[in-house]
């Protein structure tokens, strides 16, 4: 079973009251099995991640994952909102 850390930014903090979140996944899980931990986990974050048209930064190691990407045991991902401005 993956063990995976996620460590959240900006208002990702806000909304889950924590730095980092650490999932224990089922064997073959992805992605997007992970961000769906995290909503489930955390319910002021639903719909923010794995809803239609949900707009996050994810990163691994300075890569892109894709939602149908397998997560590994001791993956470290990095989970910012989009932030707007100008």
């Amino acid at each position: 079973m993956p063990r995976v850390r996620v460590n959240l930014f900006a208002q990702f903090r806000e909304l889950t009251g924590v730095k980092h979140v650490e999932l224990e996944l089922k064997e073959g899980a992805t992605v997007m099995d992970m961000l769906r931990e995290i909503e489930e986990r955390y319910p002021r974050m639903r719909g923010r991640l794995t809803s239609e048209g949900a707009q996050y930064v994810l990163m691994k190691g300075g890569q892109w994952p894709k939602k149908e990407d397998r997560v590994e045991d001791g993956d470290v991902y990095a989970l910012f909102p989009i932030v707007g401005g100008g």
